[in-house]
């Protein structure tokens, strides 16, 4: 602790070199916390993710839906424990700015998701209220809302029987969030969506929720049903709730790309650190020559040369997985800006690998300088040649 003054001095002897590399440092481990987090969040997603629950949806043109009918066909197939279809109503709140996505679902869905912290009797209220609306806390902030309020949105593409755009809702129930959606949730009452609907596209749900007897057998039963309805009108497409959210196995590999561009950052924080302690090195050799014939050994001007380049790489570390972690927080509650994509999740273990690159990388960057200093003349050094 005594030699922190010194290392400090030499530090701020270049005042402006060093709040450079510490902004450096910061904006680079935020890109790391980010990335990494996100990593974390596609981690988390996929153990979360049920080994008995099938996502099924029409193979080609998502959007236009499957008959209804297919709830109940494939409910009764071998294996299949139960069947919930959706649909949803996308759209805006006065302003188009202001985004807004509503699931309408079924009565069967609460227990295909049986798992999610919503009761019974809150399934039981948005059933019997068509126009009901269940909301989770975080879009009922957003929104401003509690039990009792008229909730009304306009949906373009969504268009009722009457030729309206505008749909609106009874805020029945505020409920606790659900893992998938960072960014909240509203669900609404899939009759009310169904039969609001021109007549050419009722009767029809957008995806299918298949919860099976067997988990062991899920991607048996996925191939079953996509195989039973190929040469239908309405070919599907199943994928376990497994395959779903394992983002390295849908065309884009997001967690090889995360590292990679986190891999980027940790090379810009070294390039910067070496170059910056290797030109403070050099522009005090004589005084390195000085602590030595004061006393300090190799090992100790070695590491005082680590602790100059440890300090702004672990203290832009901390600031940067801050700032990752306060993005992270703040985007979900900002209306419209993440859409409920995933948002990094800066768990214990990022913060960890953190400080641990940051050590790596103030190591690195001193070990060419520390070799320098080890091998030196101290006459030489002294007489300034």
């Amino acid at each position: 602790m005594k030699y922190i003054p010194l290392v400090w001095a030499a530090i701020m002897r270049k005042p402006t070199r060093a709040v450079l590399t510490l902004l450096s440092v910061m904006v680079a481990f935020t890109l790391f916390g980010l990335t990494i987090g996100m990593n974390a969040t596609f981690e988390k997603f996929y153990e979360m993710a049920r080994n008995d629950r099938i996502w099924t949806q029409q193979r080609f043109g998502g959007a236009n839906g499957v008959p209804r009918a297919l709830v109940a066909q494939i409910g009764n197939m071998p294996g299949v424990s139960q069947v919930s279809g959706m649909g949803f109503v996308g759209g805006y709140k006065s302003d188009p700015k202001n985004r807004v996505f509503i699931w309408m679902v079924d009565d069967t869905m609460g227990k295909v998701f049986n798992e999610w912290e919503i009761t019974p009797q809150q399934w039981a209220k948005v059933q019997a209220d068509r126009q009901g609306l269940l909301v989770s806390k975080i879009q009922a902030e957003r929104w401003h809302l509690k039990p009792g309020d008229t909730f009304t949105m306009t949906s373009p593409g969504t268009k009722k029987i009457d030729g309206t755009t505008s749909w609106t809702f009874h805020v029945l129930e505020i409920t606790n969030e659900i893992s998938f959606a960072t960014d909240g949730f509203m669900m609404g009452n899939y009759d009310y969506w169904d039969k609001s609907r021109i007549l050419a596209d009722q009767g029809k749900v957008v995806q299918l929720f298949i919860k099976t007897a067997n988990p062991d057998r899920t991607a048996d039963l996925a191939q079953r049903i996509d195989n039973a309805y190929a040469s239908s009108a309405a070919p599907l497409q199943s994928t376990t709730e497994k395959a779903a959210l394992d983002v390295s196995n849908n065309g884009l590999d997001f967690i090889t790309i995360d590292r990679e561009i986190a891999l980027a950052g940790m090379f810009m924080v070294l390039f910067l650190t070496a170059n910056g302690i290797a030109q403070a090195v050099r522009e005090r050799i004589a005084e390195f020559a000085t602590l030595k014939t004061l006393g300090f050994s190799d090992w100790g001007v070695i590491g005082l040369v680590f602790a100059e380049a440890a300090i702004p790489c672990i203290l832009g570390a901390v600031l940067g997985v801050g700032i990752a972690q306060l993005i992270a927080s703040l985007v979900p509650h900002v209306g419209g800006l993440n859409g409920g994509f995933p948002m990094p999740t800066v768990t214990a273990d990022v913060v960890l690998y953190a400080m641990l690159c940051a050590a790596l990388v103030a190591l690195i960057s001193s070990a060419l300088p520390a070799l320098r200093l080890k091998r030196m003349d101290i006459a030489t050094a002294l007489s300034g040649r």
